[in-house]
Order: structure tokens, then sequence, then C-alpha cells
């Protein structure tokens, strides 16, 4: 499971990222691990999903130096168990992002590229949205539009549900890498997402 080069432009202090691109089989991802339940592992419907659960153990394993168990909060949200950091995950084909953070909430999106996100541009942006990036001709920036609405529901949680009406994204332009100012329009509270593109995908994370 290699580790993917990161060059990120100026991650906080004490915030650690990590992309894993699974190669592993089943077997050889639970040799890593010590302290792996059978049950939540067995309760996986698919190989794949066998193998992201596994891939996010293992990568962040890897992150903090030391492995911890995962547990869940009535939102669906990961947390250690030992509550050492806030963590957000998150995995799309292969890939696998992992971010954590001693004190901040953190969110994480990673997606490999598609042109279906053209297809369903209007879900997730008002129509201010659409005519403000690029009129939704830039596949690039429909992506981490996307994957940046993504990252902030995993920080606000229900509250950020509807992606439309309640996810401001300002304009932006489409760099290698970069920053995204939002708007959690309820709250009229803002947030600096940073973003990532590579070929392979687009990753974009947030500190609250």
């Amino acid at each position: 499971m290699p580790i993917h080069s990161l060059h990120t432009a100026s991650i906080p202090n004490n915030t650690r990222l990590l992309v894993w691109e699974i190669t592993e089989s089943i077997e050889e991802l639970s040799k890593h691990l010590t302290e792996l339940n059978l049950t939540e592992l067995e309760s996986k419907a698919t190989e794949k999903r066998k193998q992201e659960y596994l891939g996010v153990r293992v990568a962040l394993k890897a992150l903090l130096q030391k492995e911890i168990a995962i547990k869940y909060d009535t939102e669906g949200k990961p947390q250690l168990v030992d509550n050492s950091f806030q963590i957000s995950v998150s995995h799309s084909g292969r890939w696998i992002a992992v971010v954590a953070h001693p004190t901040r909430v953190v969110g994480v999106d990673i997606e490999v590229p598609t042109d279906k996100i053209q297809k369903v541009h209007k879900r997730f942006l008002s129509e201010t949205e659409q005519t403000e990036l690029s009129d939704c001709l830039n596949i690039n920036q429909l992506q981490l539009a996307w994957s940046a609405k993504e990252a902030l529901y995993k920080i606000i949680g229900k509250e950020a549900i509807d992606f439309a009406k309640q996810l401001r994204i300002f304009p932006f332009d489409v760099q290698h890498e970069g920053e995204i100012l939002a708007e959690h329009l309820p709250t009229k509270k803002q947030y600096k997402l940073q973003y990532i593109q590579q070929l392979a995908y687009t990753l974009v994370y947030c500190l609250s």
C-alpha cells in the first residue's frame, strides 16, 4: 500500500494528512493490524468494502504511528476510541485519504475523476454557484466543488445535508493546489478548504 506523494500548500500546524493507494489483498492488509474486529470485517458485503475497511485502519495506523480502534457517533462519523485526535476519512476507487488533528474538527474527501459530475451538478450547486463556477463547463472545478461540500458535510453534519441550499462555494480558480472559500448559509460561518488535484484523484480537506 504505497503512500502517494503529496506536495501540499501550507498544511496548518499539527495537522496530519495521508493518501494511500490500495494495492494489497484483504489478507495482506489484515497482517498490518493487531486488533482486528473480525465481526465488523465480515459484515462488509463485498471484497471492495472489506479492502476499504482495512485500508482506512492501516492508513490511520501509519498516520498516527500507532493502532487505535475506531468508533462511530450517532451521525456515523468516525472517532478514535481514545479521543487523541479528531479524524476524517474518505475513499474512492483504490484511493484512501485520512486526516487528523489533536483538537480541531476535520473533514476530508477524495474522489476519482468522472465525467458524470456534469450530469448531477444541479443537485449540489445553487443557481448562483452554477453561474459563478464557469457555467458548469469546467469538470475539474465541479469536482472540487463537490469534494469541498462533502468535506464540509463531514464537519457540520446533518445541518449541511442539502448541499445546494445550505452550503455556498465562492468563485475560485482551478490550479494544481489551492484554497476554496465556502459558507454554511444557515449560520453564516465561513470555512477555508485546501485542495490538491492530481490526474488520479481530487482531494479537499478542511479544519473547522
